[in-house]
């Protein structure tokens, strides 16, 4: 009578074939998801920037507090925050007709969203941004950081 099953040998070779078909499967599905936080981070940014432009129309302030026509230099690094007039104000805001953001204010790898009235890329622009998958920002620019532009 013959037992039946498998060889050793053959065991590791399906070990070693599903060892590889992970090894080469893995790597891709990190990057797919890594491209999906960076599309989510700019869809959520655009809508932002939508929010903070409403906000600069209605008081005449950016998020900053200074007046739209200034600019200014003074970022803010946490638009949650109620001196920053999207979700609440602090009073300092004239005709605020707010919330005018409803949406999370964390970017997909969990840092704050920024305001930056002179980022500097390619010139210097007012911007709404995320400091990208690296997280490093206040005044750190690198190629990962996502942003759109306000000033064009």
């Amino acid at each position: 009578m013959k037992k039946r099953g498998f060889t050793l040998v053959e065991i590791m070779i399906v070990v070693a074939i599903i060892g590889l078909l992970a090894g080469i499967g893995v790597p891709a599905i990190l990057k797919s998801v890594q491209n999906s936080r960076i599309k989510q981070a700019q869809t959520e940014l655009e809508m932002m920037s939508a929010a903070i432009l409403q906000l600069a129309w209605n008081t005449g302030k950016w998020p900053n507090g200074q007046l739209r026509t200034v600019g200014g230099s003074q970022e803010r690094w946490n638009l949650s925050e109620a001196r920053c007039g999207l979700l609440a104000t602090d009073g300092s805001y004239n005709e605020w007709k707010g919330p005018y953001y409803e949406g999370v204010i964390k970017d997909p790898w969990g840092n704050p969203y920024f305001f930056d009235p002179d980022y500097r890329r390619d010139g210097v622009h007012v911007v709404v941004g995320s400091f990208g998958p690296n997280g490093w920002g206040r005044n750190r620019y690198d190629s990962d950081d996502i942003y759109v532009l306000l000033d064009d």
